[in-house]
């Protein structure tokens, strides 16, 4: 898959959350029992009490997630596993793209493609989905002598058998808050290689970090 090839992936989840954005403003997505949120979490309250600015992801970005029911988890740094794709060429510049639905502000996705590799965090209060995994291979990380892998349990498809362009993808799922978040990353077929790199891609969730949280009104 080529770089515009991933751009145009990533721009294809963004439309399909834009679709579903749509369907949650119906009466019928409005009355669904969403997850409650621990806003008495240690680490909200001191978020949200300290003074230091929250990171911001630019003007328009800031103004959507400061609208969001739930708190915010981003990168804070560039994660390992983009890292390692530099080796491929010149550095591409960081596109980012905020999705959410104001009119129902429960779910929110944060998608940055660095070109050969595109990184999304999701969270959403409502019914969660996942990949039908017995539809596709998982690989796990058996490199001999390899240390056990800490972190999330990390789980890696190959695009290709479910007809879909040629690439990866790896996900994992951390609940903090009592919130489900979703990271997935998604591989061209010259970073392969990094998408089945499980143990680095658990210890990027290291760099996860709150970056916005509005608790409600007491």
């Amino acid at each position: 898959m080529s770089r515009s090839g991933l751009s145009s992936l990533a721009a294809s989840h963004s439309a399909l959350l834009a679709a579903l954005a749509v369907l949650s403003a119906s009466p019928a997505a409005a009355s669904e029992k969403l997850i409650e949120v621990q806003w008495s979490d240690p680490e909200i309250k001191n978020f949200v009490a300290s003074s230091a600015p929250p990171r911001s992801l630019g003007p328009t970005a800031d103004d959507q997630l400061s609208k969001l029911k739930l708190p915010v988890l981003a990168f804070e740094a560039t994660p390992g596993v983009v890292e390692q794709t530099f080796r491929l060429g010149p550095r591409p510049a960081t596109e980012r793209d905020v999705v959410m639905d104001e009119e129902n502000p429960v779910w929110y996705q944060i998608v940055e493609n660095y070109g050969d590799v595109t990184v999304s965090v999701s969270a959403d209060l409502r019914v969660q989905h996942e990949f039908a995994v017995d539809k596709f291979p998982i690989y796990e990380n058996k490199t001999r002598g390899a240390a056990p892998q800490a972190g999330p349990t990390v789980s890696v498809f190959d695009d290709r058998e479910s007809g879909g362009e040629e690439g990866y993808l790896a996900e994992y799922t951390v609940v903090k808050y009592g919130v489900p978040y979703t990271v997935t990353v998604e591989c061209s077929e010259v970073a392969k290689a990094e998408c089945k790199d499980t143990t680095q891609i658990a210890k990027d969730s290291e760099l996860l970090k709150l970056i916005r949280a509005t608790p409600p009104a007491p």
